[in-house]
Order: structure tokens, then C-alpha cells, then sequence
């Protein structure tokens, strides 16, 4: 029976490959890589030539039965990309399934962008909440990061480029303007770290579209407490919404999120605003 490596790739700068992953890499017979155009290129710079096999995040299941079939004849290694497989890449399915399966998995600890950020960010502070990639949907991504945020005194989100400007404008305004950094290209060379309230970061990305994924890093700790809203304004908004022909249901979902507060509180001023208004009774 194989061991299944879990091995970490530079996420730039080739030196970053340890000493441990070479010598995995040029001994296991298989190699299940994310990209197996990019995995040959650095297979290449060692020296080393196993079999590949396309492993990713749409890979079939099918895939997996192959490379626990190869497992059982020998060692695989599994890489991403760039970095750590699992940190935002394929890898925790594969390694759920081989553990199923009764194999070994051995970690091959390197590169990642996520700890390479936070190693020269001057303001991240522990506990930190790793999000990756936001998710498509506008409203999963604002309930994750809210929440991330309430928890957190860091944050840490993957943005790709061709996406970043309006991720970041969604990001200004469910957190305010908070100190921020941009990280891209790590350990490339043109590297380019930057720390500034998000609001200007909002500024350089309209101005100058970015290349290459960022790693943001934003400090969310010590945020200043929202004022409550005053209980007219919240009626106000109630009987605006109902006026306009929301249910009651309706208007407290809308309200509750425009406001933010609870929206049970909401709902039982919405009702007790149905039942005294004039228009009801008649």
C-alpha cells in the first residue's frame, strides 16, 4: 500500500520548494496535479518525470478511484497549482476518501499565499478567518463575511483579478473603511504589497486593473459598534414597505437587513403596525 503526499508547491519563486518536496516529487511513481501543464514545468525544473493524472476541482469521482488504485500499487503525490492543496484548492475530498479507504496521507508542508500575507501584514492579529474565494451568490458573500467578521480580528479573502474591483467596493461597504492590505504576485518578481484603508485600494484597482490573484488581508478588530436605530425611523421603514405592498413578512426582511437588526424585532413591530393602522380595521 502507497502513502498519498500532500505536497505544497511555490506560489512563485521556484527557490521555495523544500529540500522534502523535491525528493517526493522525483521518487513517487504518480503525481495528481491540479494543472498538469504547470505541475510538468516544475517537475521539469527537478528533474523528475512520474506519470500525472489531472486532479481538480471538477474532476469526476472516477478520478478519485484512479488515483486510490495507484495508491494501492505505490505512492502519489498530490499538489495544487501554486501552494498548499486544501488552502482554496482540490485536495480535502481526496484526502477524505483515501483515509476512507484505510491508505496513509502524509503532509508536505511549503508555500501558501495565505500565511506568506500574513507574514508581512503589520496589523493582522490572531483569531484570523480564512474565507478563499467568495462564493458567487451576492447574498451568501455578505452573510459570510459579516459573520467571518463579527468573530474575527483578521481577515483573509482570495480575490481574482477580473473580479477584484467590484469584490472590493462589496467588501467597503459591509465593513467600512478598514486598514487593508493587497498582496500580489508574492514571491514573484514584481511583487507588490500594499497597505491602505480600503476605500483607496478601491481607487487604485478603478484606476489600474489588477493581474494575477490578491491575497487581501483586512483587520476588522476594534470596530466601532453601529448605533442602534431609533424605534420611529424602524416603524417608518416598516410602514413605508407595507405601503408600497410588502406583507408584513416581507417588509421585515427588507428592513431588518437594511438596517441591521433582528429581524424578529422587525416582524413584531410590523404586526403590531398592521393591527392599529386605520386602513386594516376598515
Amino acid at each position: 500500500m502507497g502513502v498519498l503526499y500532500v505536497v505544497a508547491t511555490p506560489i512563485g519563486n521556484l527557490e521555495d520548494l523544500t529540500a522534502r518536496a523535491a525528493r517526493v516529487l522525483g521518487s513517487v511513481p504518480v503525481v495528481a496535479a491540479e494543472d498538469t501543464r504547470r505541475t510538468r514545468k516544475l517537475l521539469n525544473h527537478i528533474g523528475a518525470s512520474p506519470r500525472l493524472i489531472a486532479y481538480h476541482a471538477e474532476s469526476p469521482e472516477r478520478r478519485e478511484d484512479a488515483i486510490v488504485a495507484c495508491l494501492r500499487e505505490g505512492d502519489v503525490a498530490l499538489v495544487s497549482d501554486a501552494g498548499t492543496p486544501g488552502l482554496a484548492d482540490p485536495g480535502p475530498d481526496l484526502v477524505a476518501r483515501v483515509r476512507r479507504e484505510g491508505l496513509s496521507v502524509v503532509p508536505i508542508p511549503g508555500a501558501s499565499a495565505l500565511a506568506t500575507a500574513l507574514s508581512v501584514v503589520s496589523f493582522a492579529q490572531q483569531p484570523v478567518t480564512f474565507i478563499g474565494f467568495l462564493p458567487e451568490r451576492r447574498p451568501r458573500r455578505e452573510r459570510l463575511v459579516r459573520r467571518a467578521a463579527e468573530v474575527a480580528r483578521t481577515l483573509v479573502i482570495y480575490l481574482p483579478p477580473h473580479r477584484a474591483a467590484a469584490r472590493m467596493a462589496e467588501l467597503l461597504e459591509w465593513l467600512g473603511d478598514r486598514p487593508t492590505a493587497m498582496c500580489r504576485e508574492l514571491t514573484k518578481l514584481h511583487e507588490d504589497i500594499r497597505e491602505m484603508p480600503l476605500s483607496e485600494l478601491c481607487e487604485v484597482l478603478a484606476q489600474d486593473a489588477p493581474r494575477g490573484e490578491i491575497t487581501l488581508v483586512i483587520d476588522v478588530a476594534e470596530r466601532e459598534p453601529e448605533a442602534a436605530p431609533e424605534a420611529s425611523s424602524v416603524a417608518t421603514a416598516v410602514m413605508a414597505a407595507m405601503a408600497a405592498g410588502a406583507s408584513p413578512s416581507q417588509a421585515a426582511a427588507a428592513v431588518a437587513r437594511e438596517l441591521r437588526i433582528p429581524r424578529r424585532e422587525v416582524y413584531a413591530l410590523a404586526q403590531e403596525l398592521r393591527r392599529t393602522d386605520p386602513a386594516e380595521e376598515s
